[in-house]
């Protein structure tokens, strides 16, 4: 897979818009999967960063770069850490559930379905009076769901029970990370 931008926008728009046909799309064709953070998810996150780092420098009276910086890089290492834990545990409980240990899909399942909640914070990020809006992340949670059931075989329909456990563990992980590098971030500075 090669990195563009175009590229990113095009398959953010079509997993957000039109999820059932762009998992479909994901079975029929291979991808390289190692390099699926490299060339998607990374640029994203990059974005994300420096639209946080926009809206707390400009919402900031005193212009420091420190605590922004600070801010921005925490959002990086949280999604960062979210995505290699989500697909350890997403891997792991694939295995447990009878459907095999597969890391290419559990990296796409949760790369892609990563997409809103990235996106959603880049603009809470820039505007932060619109925190509110950060439910609509849980929008992730459906692509995850529709991603497992098309790209996933389970034997006898364990299908539910594997997507609300890893959705449910994915969740804490988020949660406990994001709590964490909060109290990081504010006791440092």
């Amino acid at each position: 897979m090669k990195f563009s931008i175009s590229n990113i926008v095009a398959q953010g728009k079509e997993l957000i818009l039109t999820p059932a046909v762009f998992w479909k799309k994901q079975k029929e064709t291979s991808k390289d999967t190692k390099t699926l953070w490299l060339t998607y998810l990374l640029p994203m996150m990059l974005a994300l960063a420096v639209a946080v780092f926009m809206g707390e420098f400009f919402r900031r009276t005193d212009f420091f770069i420190e605590y922004p910086l600070l801010k921005a890089l925490r959002e990086i290492i949280l999604f960062g850490l979210t995505y290699y834990l989500g697909v350890l545990i997403s891997a792991e409980l694939m295995k447990s559930f009878g459907a095999g240990k597969n890391v290419e899909i559990a990296r796409i399942l949760v790369a892609y379905s990563m997409t809103p909640i990235v996106l959603i914070s880049a603009v809470t990020g820039l505007f932060p009076f619109l925190y509110p809006l950060n439910v609509v992340g849980l929008y992730s949670f459906y692509l995850f769901w529709i991603g497992a059931k098309e790209l996933l075989t389970f034997p006898e329909n364990k299908e539910h029970s594997y997507v609300i456990i890893t959705i449910v563990a994915n969740f804490f992980v988020f949660s406990f990370l994001s709590f964490f590098l909060s109290k990081l971030l504010n006791a440092y500075y």
